[in-house]
Order: structure tokens, then C-alpha cells, then sequence
């Protein structure tokens, strides 16, 4: 139980940070385990500060602060199972950062696969007994070769967006399967002056990067042809322009040239 002292001071460290750090953000720890919380704080550690407090304490801490208005959508976005935020790194670095610090973990039954959960063909760590029959109702092939259990045939357990069943979720723990994904899940960004939503965060980098090369070489290649000059065409109209101009030029030397080594061949008349 915090007394009167603690709450202040929590409220006060967190108006620092408010004012202090031009990023801030809030993000959602709910069933995120204290262990892998605890790991991620560790890895972000020296880029991020995270907070934690009672809900009330940090609505106090915002309402109090010199950027009350400011961040009034942050207070707004706060609710159980949320954390603060605060770095100097922009939105998008910020919410990478997250994204990349995430932790594996086991299925738990009743929770939604985020894609097909398949356990692929071959050999086990587990023991012959009746593991055979745990597999069996979960949709799994498999037999007894020597000491250890063999599975004969991929199996999807659980297809994507379907819940996961008591028996799939008891035999994935049992293969030490970890499918799902746990992290901090950003979803609101307040960095200098502009507000983020944290799905519009989440860019495909490469894929982006990709394209915009690909729309570049296209745009390029349109203003040479329609013979658009700025810096980029300009130097590849020019070229264009050479290769032409010497190609014709060939084209005309080799006209040129042609009767005069006819004539040049050409046999000398008998005597008569």
C-alpha cells in the first residue's frame, strides 16, 4: 500500500519525465508475463524509460505537468495493463524497437493462433506412454520407433484465427513448441507536436524501401522519354542523345563509303 509520500513522489518523477524527454508514448502490457517484461526493460534499457504506476497517478502526474494539453490523447489512450513511454527516439524508431524485443512463449488454451500452428514430421524428445494418445487428440500422427516417439506426418493443431484447445496447447508445451509472440504493444505516440496511432507505425521497411526505388527508376525513365530534363534525366538524355548521334553517324559514313569502294573494286574494262 503506497502512502501519501510515495504518491507524491511517483506523481513528481513522472511530471520529470513528462517534461523532460520529447518522445512519449503509451503501450500495452497485458498479458505480457513479468518475466518477459522484465527481459525487454532490460534490452531497451539506455533508449527507452519505462513507467509503471496506478492508473490515477499517472492521469495526476499528466493533468499536473506544463504539456497537460499537449498530451492530453496520451492520457486519453491510458488505461489498465499500460505503461508510459519516454525517449528521444522518433515514432517510427521507437515502435521498431518494440517490435523487434518480442518474446516467444508457449499456447495457452482459448487464446487466438496468429497463424497456422503446425508441428512438423520427426523425431521427438518424448518417451513412449501416453503421450502416443495426448497426440492422438490433438490431430497428431506418430509412432514408437526405439526408446523415443516418432511424429510420422506434419500436422496443423490449430489453423490461423482459430482458438487453441486444451490438447493442443498440453502436447505444443510438451515439444516445446513456443508459437505466439509477447512485447509491449505501443499504441499511441506523442512526438514533437505530432501524434501517432501505433498501427501506422508498423512499416514494412524493405518493402517500402522497394518500392520507392522502383517508383523512382519509373518516374526516371518517363522523363527521359518524354524528354522531361532536371538533374537525374538530364545527364541519361544526353547520353541517350551521344549513343544516337554516333550511331547515325556510322550509318551516314557507311553510305558514304559504299560507292567509292564499289567503284574503287570495280573491274578495269578489256582491251578492245
Amino acid at each position: 500500500m503506497l502512502n501519501k509520500d510515495k504518491k507524491i513522489k511517483i506523481v513528481a518523477d513522472l511530471q520529470k519525465q513528462l517534461e523532460s524527454y520529447p518522445v512519449v508514448a503509451v503501450a500495452s502490457i497485458k498479458s505480457l508475463p513479468s518475466k518477459q517484461y522484465g527481459a525487454i526493460k532490460k534490452k531497451t534499457r539506455g533508449k527507452v524509460s519505462v513507467a509503471f504506476a496506478r492508473l490515477s497517478l499517472v492521469r495526476r502526474a499528466i493533468q499536473g505537468s506544463k504539456r497537460a494539453a499537449e498530451l492530453k490523447p496520451i492520457e486519453d489512450a491510458m488505461g489498465d495493463g499500460c505503461v508510459l513511454l519516454f525517449s528521444e527516439l522518433d515514432a517510427f524508431k521507437l515502435y521498431k524497437l518494440f517490435k523487434q524485443n518480442k518474446s516467444k512463449t508457449g499456447a495457452k488454451p482459448g487464446a487466438i493462433a496468429p497463424s497456422d500452428l503446425v508441428v512438423p514430421a520427426g523425431e521427438t524428445n518424448l518417451a513412449p506412454g501416453p503421450v502416443l494418445t495426448e497426440l492422438k487428440q490433438a490431430g497428431i500422427q506418430a509412432k514408437i520407433q526405439g526408446p523415443k516417439v516418432v511424429i510420422t506426418k506434419d500436422a496443423v493443431v490449430t489453423k490461423k484465427g482459430q482458438p487453441v484447445s486444451d490438447s493442443a496447447a498440453k502436447i505444443l508445451a510438451k515439444l516445446g513448441v513456443e508459437p505466439f509472440e509477447v512485447g509491449l504493444l505501443v499504441q499511441r505516440v506523442y512526438d514533437h507536436g505530432q501524434l501517432y496511432e501505433g498501427d501506422s507505425l508498423n512499416i514494412d521497411e524493405e518493402g517500402t524501401l522497394a518500392r520507392l526505388l522502383q517508383a523512382h527508376q519509373e518516374a526516371v525513365n518517363v522523363a527521359v522519354a518524354a524528354e522531361i530534363f532536371n538533374e537525374v534525366s538530364t545527364p541519361i538524355i544526353l547520353q541517350k542523345a551521344e549513343r544516337e548521334a554516333l550511331a547515325l553517324q556510322k550509318v551516314v559514313d557507311s553510305k558514304a563509303g559504299a560507292p567509292q569502294a564499289a567503284e574503287t573494286a570495280a573491274p578495269s574494262a578489256p582491251a578492245a
